[in-house]
């Protein structure tokens, strides 16, 4: 299988970079109260570290609503995930334990403020590509497997094969069909990290900081990489 980003997202944005966690023969079906205390801990961070009124204007959080509305996404109706997720937890709410990956996904995303989404592998089925849409492929809404969309064409997407969305709007909204359960053995994790809000210092050690948690909490064979302008694409088994 191989991974990768298109060159035109890259033209857009240069100093962008995407850092893979793959991990096989994971375990994803344990309640972990270690994880549940991890969130519980992160939620309470960013509400002492984050002001609840000006939480749009911290660097991380306003380079993706900059990079949205550069793209005409509209991030009222279609937030960058990480928008969501801060505004979400400094309202008050608290993010259920799911399953171990996803909650990974969300201390990593509350830890780092850096958007983290994944994707179940062996649902995949094929290559995948972050690029501007068709606008002929499918998308089935997390949550909502019997709806149908097509995202918009020019619309960055995150792409199974040739047709099937995972992600629409970049980092907005995963895809239904290859959620992350319970049953998963094969993860792709994603963490985006958008410039200069993040530095490139930075992207290593969160990509070998996520591995070694999936590691330690799923166990299973687990590696990491960097997608970049000078590396775009990646083989993974």
């Amino acid at each position: 299988m191989r991974i990768g980003i298109h060159p035109s997202v890259f033209d857009r944005f240069p100093k962008y970079c995407r850092g893979l966690v793959i991990g096989h023969g994971i375990s994803n079906a344990t309640v972990d109260p270690l994880l549940t205390e991890r969130l519980r801990a992160a939620e309470l961070a960013l509400r002492r570290t984050l002001p609840a009124e000006d939480w749009r204007a911290h660097p991380r959080v306003a380079a993706w609503l900059r990079a949205f509305q550069e793209l005409g996404i509209p991030t009222g109706a279609r937030p960058p995930s990480l928008a969501a997720l801060v505004k979400r937890v400094l309202k008050g709410g608290t993010l259920p334990f799911i399953n171990q990956v996803v909650s990974l996904m969300n201390i990593a995303s509350l830890e780092r403020l850096v958007p983290c989404g994944g994707d179940d592998l062996h649902s995949a089925g094929g290559d995948l590509l972050l690029r501007p849409a068709t606008g002929a492929e499918s998308y089935r809404p997390l949550g909502r497997p019997d709806v149908l969309e097509h995202p918009d064409p020019g619309e960055i997407v995150y792409v199974a094969g040739d047709a099937i969305v995972l992600c629409r709007s970049w980092c907005w909204r995963n895809s239904d069909v290859t959620k992350l359960t319970e049953a998963s053995t094969a993860v792709c994790l994603n963490l985006d990290f958008m410039a200069p809000a993040v530095s490139t210092q930075e992207h290593e050690p969160a990509a070998r900081a996520l591995a070694d948690d999936l590691s330690r909490h799923c166990g299973g064979e687990v590696t990491w990489h960097l997608l970049t302008p000078a590396e775009p694409t990646v083989d993974v088994l």
